[in-house]
């Protein structure tokens, strides 16, 4: 996973904006804080406005937090895998000082998850990667490499993907917040999913073949003749045999350029 200031413009690139959108609530006057999505909790869509994210701990009769979901319908692309794929959005940080920095953690789910409560019961598929926001920070842009998982539901045949933003569960910090001014008047306020065609080796989508692919490449390597080859793999698969073998290593050796 990698999380990065900018998004590389290498190749054009499909941008979509999400379809759908919903903030949950977790604990508060919302119902007992029990750090799941479950019935008790409240959740707003098509409300206007998405974009707190908090987490807070304090106190149990208190403790509350705030999570926002975006789903996009992947229909409408015309590009086959392998594939690059960025999940840019802008985030600033807590209003108030003093407060630690915030880990704003973004997780993948199969999709779907804006039509009921019991949505939101579904587990997320992958953690894509965290950022650290500080307190009073100014809006700041990230983009997220998220290729295996929109590669993955392309090759699966699904028709949507969807991803979720919340501060990391793991933060030791009883106080998180962070905001995605996101307004449904200004899609482009919105996280913007990013999708264009891979090139072979080009792991990081970066338009080279260096040593940061060769990360990705390594990770990938299976040997001969494996039963389910990992969707943002097929990057690597040079022969299209559905494995990363010695053939694939010696095409990554071939095209190796160096960073550009």
């Amino acid at each position: 996973m990698y999380a990065v200031g900018s998004a590389s413009p290498a190749r054009a690139a499909e941008v979509l904006s999400p379809v759908a959108d919903g903030t949950i609530l977790d604990g508060g006057i919302f119902g007992l804080f029990d750090g799941l999505p479950d019935d008790w909790d409240w959740t707003f869509n098509d409300s206007g406005y998405e974009g707190s994210i908090t987490r807070t701990t304090t106190r149990p009769e208190s403790s509350l937090e705030h999570r926002v979901v975006w789903e996009y319908d992947l229909r409408g692309l015309n590009l086959q895998p392998p594939i690059i794929a960025s999940l840019t959005f802008e985030v600033r940080g807590a209003t108030v000082f003093p407060l630690p920095d915030s880990p704003v953690a973004v997780f993948a789910y199969p999709a779907d998850l804006i039509e009921s409560k019991n949505d939101y019961n579904v587990a997320p598929t992958a953690l894509e990667g965290v950022v650290k926001v500080k307190p009073l920070q100014p809006t700041t842009s990230y983009a997220m490499n998220v290729s295996r998982t929109v590669e993955e539901a392309i090759r699966a045949g699904r028709q949507m993907v969807a991803f979720r933003i919340q501060i990391d569960p793991a933060t030791p910090n009883d106080r998180n917040q962070a905001f995605i001014d996101a307004l449904d008047a200004k899609p482009e306020t919105k996280p913007r999913l990013s999708v264009r065609i891979g090139k072979p080796f080009d792991d990081d989508g970066d338009g080279d073949v260096d040593l940061d692919d060769y990360a990705g490449f390594s990770e990938c390597l299976s040997g001969p003749q494996v039963d389910d080859l990992p969707g943002a793999c097929h990057v690597h698969d040079v022969d299209g045999d559905e494995d990363v073998d010695a053939v694939d290593t010696a095409g990554f050796q071939l095209r190796f350029t160096g960073p550009q």
